[in-house]
């Protein structure tokens, strides 16, 4: 965990230190509707998610370029009875861009890549009560894809974020693996569709 964490950093300081006049910064704010999978391919719709957080963006060449940040992503499921599942992370993006630029101001643009998303805590909340819990890894992770439109300075997009990495913890100390079925590959997978607005200075 700490390797990758190291390497995913390491990356991100390097993009930036490497920025010149091709490089602007930004922030960002997004929602999403999340959605938790299991290994039967069922599905639990979350209530909300939101994502905020510092972004940069750097231009290789042309209309091609890098887009990655640091971003704090909070995620609810509604659980039944009154009962709800709230996770929050930071989330590292390092997608591949394209601007289709043109001599109006409007002009769009479509990005994808990977994302590394490390879990800051997780909790379950039930009738007013949270309490602490490790159902999940620490280290969360996938592909994701975009298309936007940008208006002078500012960046509005759509796009959807699979999971790829098996998030369910058997170690966690609130599962009985005694209660498990050792011919079942469990499995919890983390995706969202998500509405984003990002600000470059």
């Amino acid at each position: 965990m700490k390797r990758l964490f190291l390497a995913v950093i390491t990356l991100v300081v390097i993009s930036i230190s490497s920025a010149n006049a091709q490089a602007v910064f930004g922030v960002r704010v997004g929602a999403s509707i999340p959605t938790m999978s299991d290994e039967t391919g069922s599905n639990i719709k979350g209530k909300f998610g939101l994502e905020v957080g510092p972004v940069l963006y750097y231009t290789i060449k042309h209309n091609l370029y890098i887009n990655t940040g640091a971003l704090f992503s909070y995620k609810s499921f509604d659980m039944g009875e009154s009962t709800s599942f709230n996770m929050y992370n930071l989330d590292v993006p390092i997608y591949l861009g394209y601007n289709f630029a043109n001599a109006s101001k409007v002009s769009f643009y479509a990005q994808a890549g990977p994302y590394v998303g490390f879990k800051l805590s997780e909790k379950v909340k039930s009738e007013g009560e949270s309490i602490n819990t490790d159902l999940l890894k620490s280290i969360d992770g996938g592909l994701a894809a975009m298309v936007g439109v940008n208006i002078q300075r500012f960046k509005i997009e759509l796009g959807y974020k699979f999971g790829l990495l098996n998030l369910f913890n058997r170690g966690s100390d609130l599962i009985d693996e005694s209660l498990l079925d050792p011919n079942v590959n469990y499995s919890i997978r983390l995706s969202s569709l998500f509405l984003g607005v990002s600000y470059v200075f």
